[in-house]
């Protein structure tokens, strides 16, 4: 059978979604094979970071969202997915909520709602309370902190400096480094640039060496504390304004920054509420290096009784079939990252 599918962006996270409900897979090794293809450059669609497979469920929720990485691992969950996932279940079967089940690998699943507002273009999931880290995904000391946030120190990164964070697992884990609380105020200035005059070329000498320290520092903590973190970590660069968060995104399995992340402005709403940086209610979070492109972009996260609700505005790219004899199955994997040993190691707090 071809494989249909389409192609939306959120605000530079950029999704190939295939509804299993009119195009279904033989199973997980035909998705992940296709994953491989699909998120190739050279040989496959590209330009895409992950691929989402929705699915009828049963029980507590109408669909099944999974997420697949460019290595055919499946990873847990994604904010921009979900509110990608509205969207394409609002224009290919109507309605303006549903329920859908996340985080299949940890074994328990969890099911999220998930909306549209009007035509679609505005969407929303409710991402619901952050959780301590699993187990599985940090070798902490002790029991889970009551808060929902481990303190991270001593994270030593060369020709850098010693890091700290605060993290919390919002659907995936995230470490967040807020300037003054673990990121230095000289780091950030070298993070959080002025690219004003290279808004749709950034390629500028400023943007080359603040994309290359952005990307230093995430793949050598994810490789340097692996015994840490056993399974990567997603790291949170932010800064604060007011009611607004200015923030990078280093993730794990993609191994590099990318333009946005959803579920990552939910841990930093909940960290920056704990530090007493955020105050309750709505905040404005700009994604600093998808601004190089798209000076206007930015979702908000709300506080609520359930939770926090992240909106946002995805945009169908492009709808497209492939024929399945293009999809020539991968057998290799990337091999996993390599633990560089250090002098010293984090503590947890």
């Amino acid at each position: 059978m071809d494989i249909r599918f389409s192609k939306y962006t959120s605000f530079g996270n950029t999704f190939i979604i295939v509804d299993e409900t009119r195009t279904p897979l033989a199973g997980d090794e035909q998705r992940a094979g296709f994953a491989r293809w699909a998120l190739n450059g050279d040989f496959g669609i590209g330009g895409t970071d992950n691929v989402l497979y929705l699915s009828e469920a049963t029980g507590p929720a109408d669909y099944v969202f999974r997420i697949f990485e460019v290595d055919g691992s499946e990873t847990l969950s994604c904010g921009n997915g979900l509110l990608c996932t509205a969207a394409v279940l609002r224009r290919e079967h109507g309605g303006d909520q549903w329920r859908v089940l996340t985080e299949l690998p940890t074994g328990r699943p969890r099911p999220v709602q998930i909306g549209a507002e009007g035509d679609g273009r505005r969407t929303w999931v409710d991402m619901g309370e952050t959780r301590p880290v699993p187990a599985e995904l940090i070798n902490r000391n002790g029991p889970p902190p009551a808060d929902g946030i481990d303190r991270i120190s001593g994270l030593d990164v060369p020709g850098v400096g010693e890091l700290g964070g605060y993290l919390t697992f919002s659907g995936e884990p995230h470490l967040a480094l807020f300037r003054g609380h673990g990121l230095p105020d000289e780091l950030a200035e070298k993070l959080f640039i002025d690219a004003r005059g290279a808004i749709g070329r950034p390629d500028g000498d400023d943007i080359t060496e603040s994309v290359a320290l952005a990307h230093h520092i995430g793949t050598h903590v994810n490789r340097a504390y692996r015994d840490l973190f056993p399974q990567g970590v997603h790291l949170n660069f932010a800064r604060v304004e007011g009611r607004r968060v200015e923030y990078r995104t280093w993730e794990r399995a993609i191994n590099c920054e990318t333009l946005a992340c959803g579920s990552g402005t939910v841990a930093m709403a909940h960290v920056g509420r704990e530090l007493g940086l955020l105050p309750e209610g709505e905040i404005e979070f700009w994604p600093h290096r998808c601004r190089w492109y798209q000076p206007g972009a930015a979702l908000t996260v709300t506080s609520t009784e359930s939770g926090y609700v992240v909106t946002g505005q995805p945009r169908l790219v492009c709808v497209g079939v492939v024929p399945e004899t293009s999809v020539v199955p991968e057998t290799s994997v990337p091999p996993d990252l390599a633990r560089v040993p250090e002098p010293r190691q984090p503590s947890i707090r």
